[in-house]
């Protein structure tokens, strides 16, 4: 998930030409929809009436996804909540339009049309996440306008509930931070630990460092490419019940490499 994971070519002057009418498509949290993208182009995807807050799926890079904002403010788009470099076995190229709460999709090599390959993403409004299957096809660049007609008829109930979503994703943000810097922020209680967890045959996985809260708990994690193969790491692997949020320092692990993995959760009892 920031992580998950997670986890994030703008050059829009240079997307002058050859884009078709935007494609106006019905969606419903937790309902699948499915459209056709470019395979050698990007592709706009907006939500009407809503800002895109959070991307998961299978990433390969990010650009302009996690921009420094003002202290104290989250930025507006994460995905996921701390950017991979680049992972190689990703299916898709994301781009970010923080401004606008847009983004900008582009199938990677990995998954060329050739290939038949679909991308699956999980986009995040403040109100609901929609579930989108993606099919590369030879067409030009186009936009996606995603369209939630359920959501528009509870525009008074989401416009009271928009302040809480977004002190959530900034409680999300702040606690990444402070477990990527190893300082626990103020009022989090921390405790180094020394466990050892069951992971994957190949990997040496432990628990070193717990950091609690009033709402979240995050667990650092040091994994230890014991295998002679390099191994390619990806948030989804670690997004299990209950996970928030994933972040990997290091997605790429050469044999007898280290990296650290960030997983928050939700406090148990908090609503």
């Amino acid at each position: 998930m920031n992580n998950k994971h997670l986890v994030m070519l703008l050059a829009l002057a240079c997307w002058a030409g050859g884009a078709g009418a935007a494609q106006p498509r019905e969606v419903r949290d937790g309902e699948t929809m499915e459209a056709a993208i470019a395979a050698d182009a990007p592709t706009r995807i907006r939500l009407e009436g809503q800002r895109i807050v959070n991307v998961v799926g299978n990433i390969h890079s990010t650009s302009n996804c996690d921009s420094a904002p003002p202290a104290g403010i989250a930025s507006p788009v994460t995905a996921p909540l701390a950017a991979p470099a680049v992972n190689s076995r990703g299916d898709v190229i994301l781009n970010c339009d923080l401004d606008k709460g847009e983004i900008y999709v582009r199938p990677a090599a990995t998954s060329h049309v050739g290939q038949v390959r679909p991308i699956s993403l999980f986009v995040s409004s403040a109100r609901a996440t929609y579930t989108l299957l993606l099919r590369p096809a030879q067409m030009p660049a186009d936009s996606l306008v995603l369209r939630d007609r359920r959501s528009e008829a509870s525009e008074p109930a989401a416009k009271a509930a928009r302040p809480q979503a977004t002190s959530h994703v900034r409680g999300l943000k702040s606690m990444l931070v402070s477990m990527a810097q190893g300082r626990p922020a103020d009022g989090v209680r921390a405790q180094q630990l020394d466990v050892v967890q069951a992971l994957w045959r190949e990997a040496e996985f432990r628990l070193i460092r717990r950091q609690e809260g009033r709402a979240l708990q995050g667990e650092t994690y040091r994994l230890h490419n014991t295998s002679a193969a390099p191994m390619v790491l990806a948030e989804q692997e670690f997004d299990q019940d209950g996970v928030l949020a994933v972040a990997i320092e290091q997605h790429n692990l050469q044999p007898g490499a280290t990296t650290l993995v960030h997983v928050i959760r939700q406090q148990e009892g908090t609503p």
